[in-house]
């Protein structure tokens, strides 16, 4: 979805000072009766209850509304550099809405880090005309996050015979923690990870045959029984595989031929609590 598709009308407010919370309480009232903006503000208030505030970017803050009743939604107040007085910096507060924990953590923050670059020296007009250009309001945000949209492509595979060391070679060469083994239509045969080499590797050295064994095979230390997962599957379900079988990533596979990783690490970046609930 278009990032313009997600901004109620009007999207922009200007403020001053830091407290934003107090600026929307007392300036919502001005916005038409059936706003979101003024609906999830006055619902807040009618509960007793109050947004938390975090930091998205450099100079990015975030108001999280989240009051029963109505769709949660984000306040993200983008300072402007402080007056030539040293008061506080003028705000231009930007208003999106509905949108999941993951599609802010893994595209809007993204989006708003490389913005906030451009931001840096502006007054709150300048921020007002970047935040409102058309190519930051025609970018995408990925309301329903699927493994297709988070993945790791697959860069490297190895074969049956493929020897222990090359396998070795290519995981330190390239940095990766996994290799899937693939026959020969790139069929997914098994995975190879570090801790299949560590283990073996230290097991030898620890019985004092390393000198003494055969160099195994790919089919030797692959395991064979591997959870997939496929590409339009959704993040959340894919996590809570991963979170049930215990394991640091799943292979993404598309009409049997593995395309790609969906890693432990993308999981953590989606759900993280100190961005967003």
């Amino acid at each position: 979805m278009r990032l313009r598709q997600l901004l109620p009308r009007p999207p922009i407010l200007k403020s001053s000072g830091n407290d934003a919370w107090e600026f929307l309480c007392n300036h919502v009232s001005g916005l038409d009766a059936e706003h979101r903006l003024r609906l999830s503000v006055s619902q807040l208030l009618r509960d007793g209850g109050t947004p938390r505030l975090g930091s998205l970017a450099c100079r990015v803050d975030l108001l999280d509304l989240c009051g029963d009743g109505v769709a949660p939604g984000l306040i993200l107040c983008l300072a402007a550099k402080r007056g030539e007085e040293g008061g506080p910096p003028a705000r231009a507060t930007w208003v999106t809405w509905g949108l999941p924990r993951p599609s802010v953590n893994l595209f809007l923050v993204p989006l708003l880090a490389r913005t906030s670059v451009a931001m840096h020296e502006s007054d709150t007009h300048a921020i007002q005309e970047i935040i409102s250009s058309k190519t930051f309001l025609e970018s995408n945000i990925h309301t329903k996050v699927t493994v297709e949209d988070v993945l790791t492509p697959l860069s490297y595979r190895i074969y049956p015979d493929s020897p222990m060391t090359e396998i070795q070679q290519l995981m330190m060469r390239r940095g990766v923690a996994a290799l899937p083994v693939v026959g020969a239509n790139h069929e997914l045969l098994g995975v190879i990870t570090i801790a299949d080499v560590l283990t073996y590797t230290l097991s030898g050295r620890e019985s004092g045959s390393v000198a003494g064994r055969t160099a195994p095979l790919a089919r030797d230390l692959m395991t064979r029984s591997v959870l997939c997962v496929s590409e339009d599957e959704s993040l959340l379900v894919a996590s809570r595989s991963m979170i049930a079988r215990g394991v640091s990533m799943l292979p993404v596979v598309r009409d049997g031929e593995i395309i790609g990783f969906l890693t432990r690490g993308t999981v953590m970046r989606a759900f993280a609590e100190a961005i967003i609930i």
